[in-house]
């Protein structure tokens, strides 16, 4: 008794009587089954994107900071060569540190690298499809202040819109005036990221007793309770300096 033929001898008839060339195959199950998945890979990091770019006008890095990464991070000391070590140990251990909702702090004076490495950090971890955003401290309060007139926008709502990014990354903090409202929703954004379990990461041209001193001791904790590292930039400014003829601002 003679065999029944198989779907793929059949699918090959098919195909030679359709003209196609012989070097074309019909997929098997698991052919089709790997093309699906990668459909969806694709279709899923196309919808992250979409969901990145609309969140707060898509990361909020400057495109000055688009192309940062480790490897062109000038290191001329052991001091830049350690930060590096913990800005990648961080993004190393970032699912991890989601998890416990720990960020980072990062402190000292002007054009020493800070905005480099952070948004080194924020790029490698959107490279791995985690959502990012980086926003000044000033940026933040004028988002807060448009509360004040629209009626729609709740507190609730706004809140809720900073907790939306897996990483937030507040730049410039020292900046603000300190009045008492701009802490005080500085602190309940950081308090619902670490209990949310969402990092925030701090860029700051202070050092540690001159944010203490314009925080206070509730919001000040309140940072250090929501970091896993602080590192000092304590090297001379990078600005105005010329590095292989061109210049270096990091």
């Amino acid at each position: 008794m003679n065999s029944m033929p198989s779907v793929s001898s059949e699918l090959s008839r098919l195909l030679k009587k359709m003209g196609c060339p012989d070097g074309v195959k019909p997929f098997d199950r698991n052919q089709i089954a790997a093309e699906k998945r990668q459909a969806e890979i694709a279709a899923a990091a196309q919808h992250q994107k979409r969901v990145i770019e609309k969140l707060m006008g898509a990361s909020g890095i400057n495109t000055h900071f688009l192309e940062c990464s480790f490897d062109n991070y000038v290191i001329e000391t052991e001091e830049q060569r350690r930060a590096v070590d913990v800005a990648k140990r961080y993004v190393d251990k970032f699912e991890e540190l989601l998890g416990a909702g720990k960020g980072f702090l990062f402190l000292g004076t002007p054009g020493t690298g800070k905005n480099h490495l952070a948004s080194a950090m924020a790029n490698a971890l959107m490279s791995k499809r985690y959502s990012v955003v980086v926003i000044s401290v000033m940026d933040l309060f004028a988002r807060l202040r448009m509360s004040y007139s629209d009626n729609s926008l709740t507190e609730e709502k706004l809140i809720a819109e900073f907790m939306k990014p897996q990483l937030l990354v507040i730049d410039e903090l020292g900046l603000q005036r300190g009045s008492a409202d701009e802490v005080l929703w500085l602190t309940r954004i950081i308090d619902k990221r670490l209990y949310g379990r969402r990092p925030t990461g701090f860029i700051t041209n202070l050092n540690q007793q001159g944010l203490h001193e314009l925080l206070g001791e509730r919001a000040y904790q309140r940072v250090q309770d929501a970091v896993s590292v602080a590192v000092p930039f304590n090297w001379p400014s990078y600005r105005g300096r010329k590095r292989n003829g061109t210049q270096a601002d990091q």
